[in-house]
Parts: structure tokens; C-alpha cells; sequence
């Protein structure tokens, strides 16, 4: 294989990764949209959300604060 060739089948590779990644991302958020009309699962979901939130927020007020170009 050429040069030119492999760099040919390099980008193909890549784009076709690229493709199947979006129609990947499009397909769990269609599925998500689906999931969250449950009224149970959504609150399940904000529970959740809501605690991970406040730990990270906790964990933010209590690190030393940085110096810059440190």
C-alpha cells in the first residue's frame, strides 16, 4: 500500500468513526428522552443529580485554593 493510500484509508477510518459516534450519541439521547418520561425514574435521576452536585460543591468549598502557574 502507498503512502497516499494508507493515509486515504486512515482518514476513511476516522470519518466513518466520527459518523457512527454521532448517530450513537443521537440514538442514547432519543433513548434518554424516552426513559425520563417516567415521572420515577426522573426523580431517581434528579436525586441522584442533586446529590452529586452538592458532594462536588462540598469538595470545591473545602480544597486549598491554587496558586495560578502552579
Amino acid at each position: 500500500m502507498t503512502q497516499l493510500e494508507s493515509l486515504i484509508h486512515q482518514q476513511v477510518a476516522a470519518s466513518v468513526v466520527t459518523t457512527v459516534s454521532r448517530a450513537t450519541d443521537k440514538i442514547a439521547e432519543q433513548m434518554a428522552q424516552e426513559i425520563l418520561k417516567d415521572p420515577a425514574f426522573r426523580q431517581e435521576m434528579q436525586a441522584a443529580i442533586r446529590e452529586a452536585f452538592t458532594t462536588t460543591v462540598r469538595s470545591l468549598r473545602r480544597s486549598p485554593r491554587r496558586k495560578r502557574g502552579s
